[in-house]
């Protein structure tokens, strides 16, 4: 195993001051192709609490997962305000890459699986106590993760865990969305044949060359410490993690996945692990100039050269407002 530490940054320029956010009216963005079985029965709650607000409040249901991007772009042109994501990982994705690209606040309702980015903020899963944060939270910018000029708010990666979580799209659309569809479908992609990249990467402009079956780029300290990763450091102090497995076979494949799920990655003797706030990929020797890239979930065509970075204090994201002390 091999880590490898960085000098130290500048410090980022300071934010612009926070919108008058009771001024802003308020978009809910809610995907009605994924996330949580009881999506109507979350919308409801949702809507009691932002109906009882007096806010200006527009709840909006993409009936299809492609249609999601193009409407939150439409809504955030014809009405700008606070953009909220009712959803899992792939509806915060889109809709908080439209509020960085405009510099508008964020908000999280999680209906997800995991909710990491919602949990490491402290902001509630439970949908109308979600909602109030909407209504009555307070600014705080958090660190996003780039491919390519890409946002992701909790991980990127290449190769073989980018695809583990497309056969587990594929069998989740078959089989239903849950837990142990999703455990099945890990141990039936691990038990396929996988060619290794051979890649060229500048980390902080510190060269390396290695073969590998997959390269991750955490951006979140909570999933970082659930798999027992000191990176979890790095990610909090503003720094990708980024974890390189070297080529293995299906049994050391399977004790990898062991270890993760016991929060013992830190042991791991085949997985490489770095800290960088950039990266640049490439792929060695003949073949395609396109790569595919999982973000936060979802798949996307990127060409190569990658370059990943963490952007600092970039997305205005909505969070529990801290009570005042009084004397």
């Amino acid at each position: 195993m091999t880590r490898q530490s960085l000098s130290l940054h500048p410090l980022p320029p300071a934010p612009p001051p926070a919108p008058d956010l009771r001024q802003l009216p308020i978009t809910v963005v809610m995907n009605a192709g994924s996330g949580r079985e009881d999506k109507s029965e979350a919308g409801a709650a949702i809507e009691k609490v932002l109906g009882a607000s007096g806010r200006d409040v527009e709840l909006l249901v993409a009936k299809r997962p492609r249609e999601l991007a193009a409407l939150v772009r439409r809504t955030a042109e014809r009405r700008p305000g606070i953009l909220a994501a009712a959803g899992g990982d792939g509806t915060l994705n889109a809709v908080a890459s439209v509020a960085y690209e405009r510099n508008l606040p964020f908000a999280v309702i999680p209906l997800g699986t995991f909710n990491y980015f919602a949990r490491e903020l402290g902001i509630p899963l439970d949908p109308a106590a979600a909602a109030q944060v909407v209504v009555d939270g307070s600014i705080r910018r958090v660190a996003i993760g780039e491919v390519n000029g890409r946002l992701f708010l909790n991980n990127a990666s290449i190769g073989l865990y980018r695809r583990l979580l497309e056969w587990r799209e594929v069998h989740k659309r078959r089989f239903g969305r849950n837990r142990f569809v999703a455990f099945v479908s890990g141990l039936v992609t691990l038990m396929r044949e996988h060619r290794p990249y051979r890649l060229a990467l500048q980390i902080d402009g510190h060269p390396l060359t290695l073969s590998t079956l997959t390269v991750f780029f955490g951006r979140n300290a909570l999933q970082m410490e659930q798999l027992g990763l000191d990176e979890a450091v790095c990610v909090a102090r503003g720094e990708l993690a980024v974890l390189a497995l070297r080529e293995v076979g299906r049994r050391d494949l399977l004790a990898l996945v062991l270890r993760g799920a016991l929060a013992r990655l830190e042991t791991a003797e085949n997985l490489r692990q770095y800290c960088a706030l950039t990266v640049q990929i490439e792929r060695l020797g003949e073949g395609s100039r396109h790569i595919r890239v999982a973000l936060d979930g979802e798949l996307v065509d990127c060409e190569l050269p990658l370059v990943v970075r963490s952007v600092p204090d970039a997305l205005q994201v909505l969070v529990p407002a801290v009570p005042e002390v009084r004397a």
